[in-house]
């Protein structure tokens, strides 16, 4: 189902593209994830060196993708054609503010945003089995963070079920909001069997948003940290 834009950004990020404003035409957010943009916010001093901007999506349309894709592929997609891919949870900083994003914008709910509980996020195993692996491996010599010390996962998960598609299992990463089960934590899941939201990010190294054309000043932090 679709969701109506609740949100707008009025703050600018220098691309490939030139300069542009996130929520606005010209950014691409088909298929799927047209109408349901929720906003962004932004974190500085992730391992004492980046800063970086997550922007939140209510769940994609449930016919988004041919055979060829999966649900996860087209939000892994969406998000790399704006941003620059899938959210990485990479400390307990980045969860918090994710989570606190979430629940402070009511994004949680699961009439009105995700009825299928959750927001797809940058980590699969497709490659092998059991080995999941953050997407930001590419890149990671060129940003001074490292997510291998940090567990997010919600207890007893990553659990492969398979009962919904015995060749696969689970194998795409989510922040998973049920209630009663889960309250934001990562979770495995089918990669093509439920719709779900997703966070996207943009990372900033060193915080240099001068260098990227960007005015920081127009985003609000995701939360205060204590």
């Amino acid at each position: 189902m679709d969701f109506k834009l609740v949100v707008l950004c009025i703050c600018g990020f220098a691309s490939a593209y030139g300069n542009f404003y996130i929520g606005e035409a010209n950014f691409d957010f088909t298929p799927g994830y047209t109408d349901q943009y929720q906003g962004c916010c932004k974190i500085s001093d992730v391992n004492g060196c980046d800063c970086r901007i997550y922007c939140f999506f209510c769940q994609q349309n449930e016919s988004v993708h041919d055979d060829s894709d999966t649900y996860y592929d087209v939000a892994e997609a969406m998000c790399l054609r704006n941003f620059h891919g899938l959210a990485v949870v990479g400390s307990a900083h980045e969860h918090t503010a994710m989570r606190t994003y979430i629940y402070d914008n009511n994004l949680d709910d699961t009439t009105t945003c995700v009825p299928r509980y959750g927001f797809w996020i940058g980590v699969d195993d497709r490659r092998v089995e059991g080995d999941f692996v953050w997407l930001d491996e590419t890149v990671k010599d060129g940003y001074c963070y490292d997510n291998g010390d940090y567990d997010c996962w919600e207890p007893n998960e990553l659990n492969n079920n398979t009962n919904k598609d015995p060749v696969h299992g689970q194998d795409c990463g989510q922040l998973w909001f049920r209630p009663g089960r889960s309250d934001g934590n990562c979770d495995d899941e089918y990669c093509d069997v439920r719709p779900k939201g997703a966070i996207c990010e943009i990372r900033i190294p060193h915080c240099d948003y001068a260098d990227y054309g960007y005015d920081d000043t127009a985003l609000d932090f995701c939360y205060t940290a204590a």
